[in-house]
């Protein structure tokens, strides 16, 4: 994709980026990944990064309004730090814990679900 160094980002990019030439004024995509907050690829931003709680440990709260909270302040530092596509959480119903990403999912055990 656009904007990879070999394993890495270059600076002012995101870890996705789609329509990076805006001709039709069509805004790009800027995806970042959200294990536990917004993936940091610069040093200078390692000091400006929240380490959220996991996805699964918000889910597993059963409280509604904790987790709409928890959502927004999530979304708002993606915003802030122009992402506009947060790449997780998944939905994902996971009976065995042996996966390594098990944590960044919803499980489907909610019986809103």
């Amino acid at each position: 994709g656009t904007g990879w160094l070999a394993w890495f980002n270059k600076p002012g990019y995101y870890i996705g980026d789609a329509g990076l030439h805006e001709r039709f004024g069509i805004p790009s995509l800027n995806m970042q990944d959200n294990g536990q907050g917004f993936r940091t690829v610069t040093e200078g931003v390692i000091s400006e990064v929240t380490s959220w709680p996991s996805t699964l440990a918000a889910a597993s709260s059963w409280s509604e309004a904790g987790t709409q909270h928890w959502a927004i302040a999530l979304g708002k530092e993606f915003k802030i730090k122009g992402a506009n596509v947060i790449l997780g959480p998944g939905l994902n119903v996971h009976r065995v814990a042996l996966g390594g990403r098990n944590g960044e999912y919803v499980s489907g055990e909610s019986p809103y679900f």
